[in-house]
């Protein structure tokens, strides 16, 4: 099945002077502090410290308010559009930032559209702060689904949740779980759980949520339904595409610089026609890659639902199209450094096939699409 590269056209949205140059200055001001925390020597140190990621990073996140775009104000938040978080995320995907920037952000924006008030102030101040995280628990162990049950006053909950990205630092998890015939969402304190964390083989980190008969009060459920959830799941996975092209993006500079400067019989790489048709299939990718993520993320701030999977299911799938080739020829190109841990290009290869592989596969997404389609 072919998708169309643009997908369906993306919603109108409010894209003035002004908000580009908000947009504009945030941008470079996240570039001056991956700058700053972002060497490949200093990923590799956060990487091997306790925390397993830069803190200083994730102070400087929320001093520039990346944190709080597009929560509400009442709770510490700043008036924003989605496409403003995508851009935060494909700035850290150009660097390959280890925080869980994205479950962050996808699960306070979950409790800023279906929590009540109350759920929303014992949370959101503290996320936007960078005082608090919140990953998003929804993949489900088939051998042992989440369940709620009734418990007396509240709810018991058990089951299992696997690759919750984030969730080996979150502080709070939001749990999916079957009620009865439909899914209901859940807060739960981290500490009220067993969980495996690891970290991915991008570096990234994630873990898998036991819950044992894990006892909540009345008000920990969400008073939302499915469709705020479905709504979180495809952002997440918009996102994601976003942290993809910034990676992309890198991964065609990284090349570009190592063919132009690398010489072989007497001339660099770039100079051998063969080479050059490569590299300019790399772009290309990269051009499509942008384009369709540009309209997933427009249509998850549109209001058509259909619209939002259709537009999210087919950038996925060309997104993961792009992820694919560039990370390969970005590694076949460099020759034998291409696959050492000492150099950008083998991080830049493990990021682009985690993504491939993560909030679902390609036959899953095409799947998706031509289910809403056809």
């Amino acid at each position: 099945m072919t998708i169309s590269t643009f997908a369906d056209p993306a919603p109108a949205i409010d894209q003035t002077d002004d908000s580009e140059d908000i947009r504009d200055q945030l941008r470079q001001s996240l570039e001056t502090v991956l700058a700053r925390h972002y060497s490949f020597e200093q990923r590799r140190d956060a990487h091997e410290s306790e925390a397993r990621e830069s803190a200083a990073a994730w102070s400087a996140y929320a001093e520039l308010g990346l944190l709080a775009l597009s929560l509400p104000e009442e709770q510490g938040g700043l008036p924003a559009a989605f496409a403003d978080i995508a851009m935060a995320a494909e700035t850290m995907g150009g660097a390959m930032t280890l925080e869980p920037y994205i479950p962050t952000m996808v699960a306070a924006r979950l409790i800023a559209a279906g929590a009540t008030p109350a759920q929303q102030a014992a949370w959101l101040p503290g996320i936007v702060e960078g005082r608090l995280r919140a990953a998003l628990a929804h993949e489900d162990d088939g051998a042992r689904p989440v369940l709620a049950i009734r418990h007396g006053d509240g709810w018991r909950l058990r089951g299992r949740k696997l690759t919750v990205a984030g969730g080996d630092s979150a502080d709070m998890l939001i749990v999916s779980a079957r009620l009865d015939d439909a899914i209901a969402l859940f807060l739960v304190p981290a500490d009220a759980v067993e969980r495996r964390a690891y970290r991915c083989f991008d570096w990234t980190g994630a873990a898998d949520i036991l819950l044992d008969d894990v006892d909540l009060p009345t008000d920990a459920r969400l008073p939302c339904g499915e469709d705020v959830l479905s709504a979180a799941l495809d952002e997440a996975t918009a996102l994601a595409c976003a942290d993809a092209v910034g990676s992309i993006r890198a991964a065609n500079r990284l090349t570009r610089d190592h063919t132009h400067t690398r010489r072989q019989f007497g001339r660099s790489l770039d100079s051998f026609q063969v080479l050059q048709h490569r590299l300019v299939d790399m772009l290309i990718d990269e051009a499509f890659a942008a384009a369709i993520t540009d309209t997933a993320i427009a249509a998850c701030d549109g209001s058509d639902p259909t619209a939002r999977m259709r537009a999210v299911s087919a950038a996925k799938v060309r997104v993961g199209e792009a992820a694919r080739l560039v990370g390969e020829q970005c590694v076949q190109l460099h020759g034998g450094m291409g696959l050492v841990q000492e150099y950008q290009a083998a991080h830049l290869f493990a990021r682009l096939g985690l993504f491939e592989l993560s909030y679902g596969d390609r036959n899953h997404h095409l799947e998706r699409y031509a289910a809403l389609t056809l």
